[in-house]
């Protein structure tokens, strides 16, 4: 549900571009956040990566660290 939330936000606001991918990356990223494994400062970038339509090789690291570690990354 808040994946289709934040779609429609950024459809209602001009974002039309990357709404689509949004939609499918952040279905497994939704996963991890309520796992606690993603915090909100982590989602923040990954979000603002999305927008942008950025493809930055260090944040997706950080993602992968985050969805393997053990401890909450924020």
């Amino acid at each position: 549900m808040a994946v289709v939330l934040c779609a429609q936000m950024l459809l209602e606001n001009g974002y039309l571009y990357c709404a689509g991918r949004f939609i499918r990356e952040m279905e497994n990223i939704t996963a991890y956040v309520a796992a606690g494994k993603i915090g909100k400062v982590l989602l923040l970038e990954i979000i603002t990566d999305y927008i942008n339509g950025e493809e930055d090789e260090s944040l997706k690291l950080r993602i992968l660290d985050a969805m393997q570690g053990d401890n909450f990354l924020e």
